[in-house]
């Protein structure tokens, strides 16, 4: 039986230069693998044939560098596999070097009715940090011919905490990119993961209490009226009525498809993800043999600890007692007392059955998380 209202993830991981971000790099004689990984995608596809879907997510930060022709390929990939229930939300991801006035259009003619572009931020310094490969013009001009095409619906990615950055360099560049007036803006601060360059050369992060202002001060510049921005997530900050409605699917625990390496589905409590490399990609799926990493079955309690967790990164928390009657179990008393402990020191806020987190907890998310897994 196949599943209805799911949410669709497809990863396009390639990148025609070196970026910090990019997952692949597409040289000089080796472009013909972007139509192999496109061939893969529908036979990948087609094993979810007739399924409804209410969103549409083209990840892996360079969706948009693939030429007219490939475009249309992959949206037809969506079309003849899937079918977009009405006003499906339909998102690519770009980063400015991706984007002109032609491919905008394109983009606009094929259906998508979002965009989210990697700006970053408006310093051309912290850009060449991240080793980015566009600047502050480019990444403006990026954003007017989003809006020439016709794009009313577009999120902005902001990063903050590069080391050394001033306080007053951030609310700078936060201002700067409030006045572009976007409707849609995702914040992260800078983390260093292993074996990245930045972990190889031993950068220091500033302490959690600078970043933790640093972030409360974001939230407060984002929240002001003349900004029009609602947090309705750790890390989102919306207009009213331009939440992703892809990433609350997430958020709410609801059943998504992923295609293309590394991607991740979740049906029902099995979850299953890809194979991250794109030669096994490539060499396994057109014969048709498994391309799955690996796999998990989440029981009952799992689901309901989960998406509880999940659930906690909204600004509106989550109905404990609607959770427990959709698993149909109950939170585990270890776990229970631990939530209580943290409603007690402040992180955590209970009233009735609404759990959420306090601005405190927020800054502490992920710990608190870990902490009740």
């Amino acid at each position: 039986m196949i599943p209805a209202a799911q949410s669709l993830y497809i990863h396009i991981p390639f990148c025609e230069r070196k970026c910090f971000y990019c997952s692949f790099v597409v040289s000089v004689g080796q472009k013909h693998k972007i139509n192999e990984y496109l061939n893969a995608l529908r036979r990948e596809a087609r094993q979810y044939t007739g399924m409804s879907v209410d969103t549409v997510y083209f990840g892996g930060g360079t969706p948009a560098l693939l030429d007219e022709r490939q475009l249309e390929t992959l949206f037809k990939i969506v079309s003849e596999n899937f079918h977009l229930n009405e006003n499906c939300e339909m998102t690519v991801e770009a980063n400015p070097e991706g984007l002109d006035a032609l491919k905008a259009k394109r983009l606009k003619l094929l259906g998508v009715s979002r965009i989210s572009l990697g700006i970053q931020s408006l310093n051309d310094r912290y850009l060449k940090y991240l080793g980015r490969c566009h600047d502050s013009r480019l990444a403006l001009h990026a954003f007017d011919y989003l809006r020439s095409a016709g794009f009313n619906n577009i999120n902005l990615d902001l990063m903050y905490s590069f080391p050394g950055q001033s306080t007053a360099e951030i609310k700078k560049d936060v201002e700067e990119i409030i006045d572009l007036g976007s409707e849609h803006l995702s914040l992260y601060a800078l983390t260093i993961e292993p074996n990245s360059k930045f972990y190889v050369r031993d950068v220091k992060l500033d302490d959690d209490h600078r970043r933790a202002d640093d972030y409360a001060m974001i939230v407060d510049l984002l929240q002001n009226p003349s900004a029009g921005f609602r947090q309705y997530e750790v890390s989102n900050f919306a207009k009213p009525g331009y939440e992703s409605r892809h990433n609350l699917s997430y958020w709410q625990g609801k059943n998504y498809i992923g295609l293309g390496i590394g991607a991740h589905s979740h049906i029902d409590g099995r979850r299953f993800w890809n194979t991250p490399r794109l030669q096994e990609y490539l060499l396994k799926m057109p014969q048709g043999m498994d391309i799955v990493e690996d796999r998990e079955e989440l029981s009952a309690s799992q689901r309901l600890m989960e998406a509880v967790l999940i659930g906690l990164r909204m600004n509106r928390g989550v109905n404990l007692r609607e959770m427990e009657e959709r698993f149909g179990c109950g939170i585990l008393p270890q776990k229970y007392e631990t939530i209580i402990s943290f409603v007690k020191e402040g992180f955590l806020n209970r009233e009735g059955d609404i759990l959420s987190v306090t601005q405190k907890g927020r800054l502490v998310l992920e710990e608190l998380s870990a902490r009740l897994i």
